[in-house]
């Protein structure tokens, strides 16, 4: 049995030329063309297997020319059963053709009619508040956008990607990159995934207002979620206890970066935070207090202090917003001076369904100037 690129069985042996776009990579079965969305007529690609690729002209002519009767109807009918049959079952390879770079929010094309769910990484609620939905909206009214919250879960990275993968949304938010089991568990269930960037943003380690240390390197960050770290005084602060906070590692992915394979050594006293505003909060009441997350999340926040961070054991200290804290410090970010920083992606359900053309139209909204420009001014790095 062949393969394609993605490890799946390759049933789609044959694929249909849309008339209008020329577009020729559409699976059987496919009723829109998967670039321009519009209705297909059916018009098999030809290549050099073309012996095994079913096309209804030269199969109808021959099967006309030497059968009858009985068997010609049976014959027929199982060729137009190939050509129809339901493409939902067929894995569906990735084609990144479709994301493009426009100039506003209505130029974007092919964007469907409906509601669709959303959800995954709290750190996107920033783009919500700064307008991003409201700006679509108003470029394309009849794509409404509902943001789900997981039935059992703390919303995050982990959880919008499995609820994607479980058909409950029709696009996820991530802050850290797909994982193999991702892919694998998208191909079990007979569908691709992918992710497309649309933003930088940076880790921020926030305090209580009353920590007044300069800042911190990231092996003393690691230090204090390891719990080798526990008073501030350890680190040239006051003698007062530190109380770490930080997202649950299983939804969230800021303690999965910072530790990485050292995850499991993980102080027992680090206590989670259901969202920033909850972790916010808890920071800016407890003296002594640190928390962790997003500059795009944490601007503007008056009531804790966010740290400077300084690579590996030194003490060069880069900021993580501008001295006014109005603005992100983007050039330090952009450039890979200050030393955590990731980027955002939307994720896409690649299954020729109006859930995979809301994803594709998401992510372009996103990545029109237009959007990269709310993207900015939701304490993001655009990507353009």
């Amino acid at each position: 049995m062949n393969t394609n690129e993605f490890g799946n069985k390759d049933y789609n042996k044959g694929t249909i030329v849309c008339s209008r776009c020329t577009y020729d990579e559409n699976p059987l079965g496919a009723t829109h063309c998967q670039k321009c969305r519009q209705p297909l007529v059916i018009n098999a690609k030809p290549s050099k297997d073309w012996i095994f690729r079913p096309n209804l002209g030269w199969l109808n002519l021959i099967l006309l020319s030497l059968l009858s009767g009985a068997s010609a109807y049976f014959l027929w009918q199982q060729t137009q059963s190939l050509l129809t049959a339901d493409s939902s079952n067929v894995p569906f390879n990735t084609v990144s053709s479709d994301i493009q770079l426009y100039n506003s929010m209505k130029d974007v094309p092919n964007v469907p009619s409906g509601t669709f769910n959303y959800g995954g990484s709290v750190i996107f609620a920033a783009l919500s508040a700064n307008g991003i939905n409201e700006a679509i909206n108003q470029a394309h009214p009849n794509f409404h956008l509902r943001y789900t919250e997981p039935r059992y879960n703390n919303p995050g990275n982990a959880t919008g990607i499995n609820m994607l993968l479980d058909s409950e949304l029709s696009f996820a938010q991530s802050s850290q990159p797909l994982e193999d089991k991702h892919y694998r568990k998208a191909n079990e269930r007979g569908f691709s995934i992918q992710q497309v960037p649309i933003a930088i943003d940076g880790f921020l380690l926030f305090t209580h207002p009353d920590v007044t240390i300069p800042g911190l390197s990231i092996e003393q960050i690691r230090d204090i979620y390891k719990g080798k770290i526990t008073n501030w005084q350890q680190v040239g602060g006051a003698n007062l206890p530190i109380t770490a906070f930080a997202f649950n590692p299983k939804f969230g992915a800021a303690l999965n970066v910072l530790l990485g394979p050292e995850l499991g050594d993980l102080s027992p006293k680090v206590e989670f935070m259901r969202d920033y505003t909850d972790g916010v909060r808890k920071v800016a009441s407890i003296p002594g207090a640190i928390g962790i997350g997003s500059t795009g999340a944490i601007l503007g926040q008056s009531s804790i202090r966010p740290l400077a961070l300084a690579r590996g054991q030194t003490n060069n200290y880069v900021k993580p917003f501008t001295d006014d804290g109005k603005q992100i410090n983007f050039p330090a970010l952009r450039d890979g001076t200050y030393p955590l920083t990731r980027r955002l992606f939307v994720v896409i359900r690649r299954d020729g369904t109006p859930e995979q053309a809301a994803g594709v139209a998401y992510a372009n909204l996103l990545l029109s100037k237009e959007g990269q420009q709310i993207v900015e001014k939701s304490g993001f790095v655009p990507l353009r």
